[in-house]
């Protein structure tokens, strides 16, 4: 009942968002915040995520009550999502399609895992040139593929394009031109979590079970 009653506020002000009374396939994550004078609790936010999903959806709907939004915490349970999937060691993304202010949320989130991904490739000190491909920067980002390709497509920040061997398309990048593209849309050079924030062992597909994940 608690969980339908989520998914019920959900449906207030996610237009696509359909199903609310099958919610047993489903886990629910929630974003609490605590008053530290009052020690007082409120549900601010949560995202739920298929228990088995066979298109490596890690996550099903995303809300964050007006009252927190514009404040980041979006791409925080983004985040969220994200590093269970890496401990899960599975690349994928949300359940598509995705509304117009979730796709602006996460093309946000995708664009800054790639731009630190690609920070941190080469040595521009010494202007040594790196090849990575997109399936190294899914790999690296845990973001797949097509996704990794519309955030560098947002970020418009390739300088050159070319044909390398066997006619495949290779862009330049320019890392200085990235990093005003971060200052430009105040993205963090750091993580938005800490992977040591979480509870030891949480998300591990192999040793996880219902009670640990939540239900």
């Amino acid at each position: 009942m608690y969980c339908q009653n989520l998914c019920l506020f959900a449906k207030l002000f996610l237009d696509n968002k359909s199903v609310f009374f099958d919610v047993t396939g489903f886990i629910y994550l929630l974003l609490v915040h605590t008053n530290p004078t009052t020690d007082e609790e409120q549900v601010i936010g949560f995202f739920s995520k298929e228990k088995m999903s066979w298109d490596n959806n890690n996550l099903a709907c995303i809300l964050v009550f007006p009252p927190w939004q514009h404040k980041g915490l979006g791409s925080l349970l983004i985040a969220v999502s994200y590093e269970i999937s890496r401990r899960e060691k599975i690349i994928g993304g949300p359940e598509k399609p995705i509304s117009d202010l979730g796709k602006m949320s996460y093309i946000k989130y995708w664009s800054g895992e790639v731009a630190r991904y690609l920070l941190g490739v080469g040595d521009m000190e010494k202007k040594k040139t790196k090849v990575v491909t997109l399936d190294e920067i899914s790999a690296g980002t845990w973001i797949c593929v097509e996704d990794c390709l519309m955030a560098l497509k947002h970020m418009n920040v390739a300088v050159a394009s070319a044909r390398g061997k066997g006619d495949v398309q290779r862009v330049k990048i320019d890392k200085q031109q990235l990093r005003e593209w971060m200052a430009a849309s105040k993205t963090s050079l750091g993580p938005i979590i800490d992977p040591d924030g979480f509870v030891a062992g949480y998300g591990y597909r192999e040793s996880s079970t219902d009670e640990d994940m939540g239900d």
